[in-house]
């Protein structure tokens, strides 16, 4: 029930946001003031967000690793 929570309204927003932000900043840094690959389009910056996303999480450092651990009692 709490993943269901998390992935309506703010969770899927926030992704939509920083996909943004990912495009903007990637724009700006890497094709402008250093000149090394081409342009992102919003959707190529949201699959890449979202690949970033899946290899983190299964190493435990991700924005979702945090999700799939077992709860422990409190002692």
């Amino acid at each position: 029930m709490w993943l269901v929570g998390l992935l309506t309204g703010g969770g899927v927003a926030a992704f939509f946001f920083f996909s943004w932000v990912i495009e903007m900043l990637w724009n700006s840094i890497v094709v402008h003031h250093l000149g090394l690959l081409k342009p992102l389009n919003y959707w190529q910056a949201a699959g890449l967000y979202f690949l970033v996303i899946l290899l983190t999480a299964w190493m435990g450092i991700g924005a979702a690793g945090r999700l799939w651990r077992r709860r422990l009692p409190r002692a």
